[in-house]
Formats: structure tokens, sequence, C-alpha cells
């Protein structure tokens, strides 16, 4: 991978005081498009064809069993994917963006982990690969094959968001792909109103999570095709103290701020005057430090690959009017930490169920 052509791990600014589609519609899937990553240079889409472009073939399984697949690769650096294996469909969006060094187009998205493809005959077939380059598959031959015409689905996943609310025209920009749609005011979507209201005043942005899909709704401007808008199937939560942050790029676990937002799946809060829960992993000894809220707090911690153990926890003791229960719960939850990972600028620690005990966001400091 050239990381020169990867963006930096964007974080939080810390500003707390303590610190189908119809030809007339693919013209549309550019919206509010920036530049492709990575494929803005020559030997970015010297093996591509003009896009949007679909691809669908049947790919290798973890089991082996056949998996049908379709991709669409957007003009944008975006692009749509279904893997089918009969019995569940599993959709995603992300961006797209091509490595000048080797050639293959590199993709990630909600699901985290990412996607590799070698263009194949001046890009009429995607050859799968894994993560250093080596075709995937029983018989290391099989590809998708472009579609004659491109035929765009309408994914449909759980998804988070930029939610902005202002004069009857709502809006999201998607932190899966960074795209910003408009929100169609049907389905569940009264309910999403209804809480961000409850949370931030009207054309602030505010992260919110939702089961939807991307589906073709009118444009609301007369004379104008229809356009891509998300559609609220289930509205399930907004986080007011989190927000998409990057996520092409991880930020490192250790030498990084991380501040608590959620604690299963509560959202953290911060009492007046006093420093935000959060927590620093040292770059040098496996030594910890931060705050529970009222109380600084300090330990060690053990690791090796994706296993997280921290050792036992000391601190200042200090008794503050606000906040104490969530700090008691906050060194509790730390007690059972067995695993972490990262996604783009989030740091979720797992018990030794798998469950997500806390939650964090890197932030820069000021």
């Amino acid at each position: 991978m050239n990381e020169r052509r990867r963006p930096a791990p964007a974080i939080t600014a810390c500003r707390h005081p303590g610190h189908r589609l119809a030809a007339a519609v693919l013209a549309a899937l550019t919206w509010a498009a920036p530049p492709a990553l990575g494929a803005g240079t020559p030997e970015g889409r010297a093996a591509l064809p003009e896009l949007p472009a679909s691809y669908e073939g049947e790919l290798s399984g973890a089991d082996g069993a056949p998996v049908r697949w379709h991709l669409d690769l957007l003009p944008s650096g975006r692009y749509r994917l279904r893997s089918d294996d009969g019995d569940t469909r599993l959709d995603d969006i992300g961006r797209w963006w091509s490595e000048p060094d080797t050639g293959r187009l590199a993709l990630r998205g909600s699901r985290g982990t990412p996607f590799f493809f070698l263009p194949l005959e001046d890009g009429a077939g995607l050859r799968p690969l894994d993560a250093a380059g080596r075709p995937t598959g029983a018989s290391h031959d099989e590809r998708l094959q472009r579609l004659a015409q491109a035929a765009p689905i309408e994914p449909r996943l759980e998804l988070t968001g930029m939610f902005r609310y202002l004069a009857d025209a709502p809006t999201i920009t998607l932190c899966a792909d960074d795209g910003r749609l408009p929100v169609a005011m049907e389905a569940d979507y009264r309910a999403l109103e209804a809480a961000y209201l409850t949370a931030r005043q009207p054309g602030e942005a505010l992260l919110v999570s939702l089961e939807g899909s991307v589906a073709t709704r009118p444009s609301p401007e007369a004379g104008q095709p229809p356009q891509p808008s998300l559609v609220v199937e289930r509205f399930i939560a907004v986080w007011p103290r989190e927000s998409c942050g990057t996520p092409l790029a991880d930020s490192p676990l250790r030498g990084t701020y991380w501040k608590l937002v959620r604690l299963g799946d509560t959202p953290a809060t911060t009492a007046e005057q006093q420093r935000e829960p959060h927590l620093i992993l040292a770059s040098g000894e496996p030594r910890v430090a931060g705050s529970g809220d009222c109380n600084r707090v300090m330990g060690s911690f053990e690791l090796d690959g994706d296993r997280l153990r921290f050792g036992q926890m000391a601190g200042t003791r200090m008794a503050c009017p606000d906040g104490m229960a969530q700090e008691q719960d906050f060194l509790k939850a730390l007690t059972r930490v067995e695993r972490y990972r990262i996604r783009g600028s989030h740091l979720e620690m797992l018990n030794a169920a798998g469950a997500v005990v806390a939650r964090f966001e890197a932030v820069a400091l000021r």
C-alpha cells in the first residue's frame, strides 16, 4: 500500500475545557463528490473503464462454497457491494482507490475489513486478491466480470452518519463513504428527526445510527432527475459526543488520546468543570493514564496482537458531585477487557465474549 495516497488518520479536535437506476439517475451518483482517492492520476485510472461500472461473479467463500458478488465502482471514488451465499445477503458501501505501486484496487467501507482486486483486460474483469497481493479462491482464477451496462444496487444496511436538519431539508453525510445524501421524509424518519431536535439546534451536525437503504427518490428541485437518497427504515440512536472520524485510516492504539464515548450502549457524559473520561496508552513503557471524569487514573497494560488486558488501576480519591457512578462503571469495564479493535478513529474494547464494553474516539489536543 502506498501510504502517501492514503489519508492520514483524522481525529476530532478537543474543545473540552479540560484539554436500480435509470441513465438519468446514474449521472447523479457523483453526489457531493470529493476527488477519488488515488484515482486522479494516470496510473490510478489506466486499467479501469469509464465509470460507473458494475461487476458480477461467483467467488469462493471462507468455507469454499460459492458466494455471488455484485460490485459497483462509482466515479466519485465510492463503491456499492453486495454478497449473497444463498442464505445471507450482505451489502456494503465505502471508498475505493487505486494503488500506483501495485495497480490493484483497494476498497474499504462499513465492514471494516478492506478488499483488494486486480483489474484485468483494461477493466473488463477484477481478480480478488488477499492483503499480500496473492489471488484468492481455489482456482486462483476467480474474477468478477464487468456488465455491459452499469446497474447500481440500492444497498440496505446499518449505517452511521452526521445528520443535519434545516428548513425541511434533512441531509446526512455517511461515515462509510463520506457521501452526502438527502434524507427521505418517510418510513422511520420522524423518529430520527425528533431525537435530533432534542439533542441539537437546527443546522448542527449530530452522529446518528440507523438501518436504512440508499434508494432513488424524486429531487426536491423542480426539473431535476431523481437522485440517490437515504431512507431511514429503522432509527437506532444519536451519539452526541461522537463523529465519523476517518474510517479509511486507523489511528494507532498507543500514543493516542482516546476519549470515552460509550460504555456498552450507553453514551458517556462529562460533568461541568471536570476532565472528560479518557485514556492514553504510552508509546514506550506499557503504562496507561487518563481520567475517569472525576479522578485521574493510571496503571499498566499487557498487549499481544489484538489481545489487551489492563492491570490494577490506581488514581486520586476525590469525591465529585457528578460523574462518580460513570467513573466506577468505566473502571469496572476496564477489568473485563480482553481484546481491542480499531476502525478509523474509533477504538472498541471487547470482553471475552466479544461484546464491546467501551468505545473511544481519537482526539487532537489543543
